[in-house]
């Protein structure tokens, strides 16, 4: 592939404003992240398969993840809950 000369190219300004005002308008944010390379092909697996980019298969996945209303115990709620217990038996 040819290389272009820098002095063909034009810089459009009206555009790179209208793209930059719509990225701010989305929310969203550009991260870096460290991921497991065998979750990272298996997502991008599942967003060809699904037509989606693989962000926002991600995006969608953690939504659906974050979004789940469980009462998840924390590490410390069930630390407590086993120092009751033992109180209970040491006390008896």
């Amino acid at each position: 592939m040819k290389q272009p000369k820098l002095g063909n190219m034009v810089l459009d300004k009206k555009g790179t404003k209208r793209m930059r005002a719509k990225a701010t308008k989305t929310n969203k944010v550009k991260i870096t992240i460290n991921i497991d390379l065998e979750n990272l092909e298996s997502l991008k697996a599942i967003a060809v398969k699904s037509g989606a980019s693989y962000q926002k298969l991600l995006n969608q996945i953690l939504k659906e993840g974050l979004s789940k209303k469980t009462s998840s115990e924390t590490r410390l709620d069930r630390l407590e809950k086993e120092m009751e217990k033992l109180r209970k038996k040491i006390a008896a």
